[in-house]
C-alpha cells in the first residue's frame, strides 16, 4: 500500500446519529467492552492507502474526482438512526480473533440483524464494525462497503501497523493512542476517529448511504474517501459482499 501524508485531528467527533441505545445491541458484539467515555476520541489522520502525490490536492479541495451524477444518483442524507436512551454505558465494542457471530444492530425500527456468517473475505471484527456504523447513521450496505474496504487496509486487526501507517483504515501517519496492545480499546478508538475522518468527505455520505448493493457502497467508499494509490477493488468489492451476505443485507 502506498505511503501518504497525514491529516491533523480534528478536536471533536461529527457522528451522523446519536450512538445511545445500540449500547443493547452492541454488548453483544463485544468480549471485552470499553466504555466510549474512557477513550480519548475524535482524531483522524489521512487513510494509509491514499496516493502522497494526490495529498496537497485533496486537503485544499476536497472535491470529487468525477462529475457528482457519475455513476450513482445524487440523493438525499438517509434518515438517522430513531434510538431510545438507555441506561448502560454508552455504546462499546471489542475486537475479535476470528470473524465475529455475534448479532449486530441495525439501522432503523429497532430491528437487530444477525451476523453469523464465516465464509468468504470477512474482516475481523466485522459485526462489531456493522453493528458501529449502522448505529451512527449508515445504511447496511453502506457499513459492508466500509468493511469491505477495512479488509484490504487491515485484514479489520485495529492493531495493524506497518510502513508508517496502521489501523482499520491505514492511518499515515498512525496517530498516537490509536496503537497501543490494547485491541478493545483500539478498536472502539479508531471507530470513532472512523466517523470523523468520514465527515471530511461528507458531501459523498448521501451517495454511499444510498448505495444498492455491497459492491457499489464499496466502490464508492474507496473512490470518494479511501482514495487509495493501489485500489485492489476486486478485495474491496468481495470482502463488503461477504459482509453484507454474513449480516443478511442483501444487496
Amino acid at each position: 500500500m502506498a505511503v501518504a501524508g497525514g491529516l491533523v485531528a480534528w478536536p471533536q467527533l461529527h457522528g451522523l446519529a446519536s450512538a445511545g441505545p445500540a449500547a443493547a445491541a452492541l454488548d453483544q458484539t463485544m468480549t471485552h467492552p470499553v466504555e466510549l467515555g474512557h477513550i480519548s476520541g475524535g482524531a483522524t489522520g489521512l487513510a494509509y492507502s491514499v496516493n502522497s502525490s494526490e495529498y496537497p490536492r485533496i486537503v485544499e479541495q476536497a472535491a470529487p474526482r468525477r462529475p457528482a451524477s457519475a455513476l450513482r444518483p445524487a440523493a438525499a442524507p438517509a434518515p438517522h438512526l430513531s434510538l431510545s436512551t438507555s441506561a448502560s454505558p454508552a455504546s462499546q465494542v471489542s475486537p475479535a480473533s476470528a470473524p465475529s457471530q455475534q448479532p449486530a444492530a441495525a439501522a432503523g425500527g429497532g430491528t437487530s440483524l444477525s451476523c453469523t456468517g464465516t465464509a468468504g473475505m470477512l474482516p475481523e471484527n466485522y459485526a462489531a464494525i456493522v453493528a458501529f456504523l449502522t448505529a451512527h447513521g449508515y445504511t447496511g450496505l453502506a457499513a459492508a462497503g466500509i468493511a469491505g474496504n477495512i479488509y484490504q487496509e487491515s485484514k479489520g486487526d485495529p492493531e495493524s501497523a506497518g510502513s508508517g501507517g496502521g489501523g482499520l483504515i491505514g492511518w499515515t501517519p498512525l496517530p498516537a493512542g490509536f496503537v497501543t496492545g490494547n485491541p478493545a480499546a483500539d478498536l472502539q478508538t479508531q471507530l470513532e476517529a472512523l466517523l470523523t475522518f468520514n465527515q471530511q468527505w461528507a458531501q459523498f455520505i448521501p451517495a454511499l448511504n444510498a448505495a444498492t448493493s455491497a459492491t457499489q457502497a464499496a466502490d464508492i467508499y474507496m473512490d470518494d474517501f479511501e482514495r487509495p494509490g493501489l485500489p485492489e477493488a476486486g478485495n474491496r468489492e468481495a470482502a463488503a459482499d461477504a459482509v453484507a451476505a454474513a449480516c443478511g443485507l442483501g444487496g
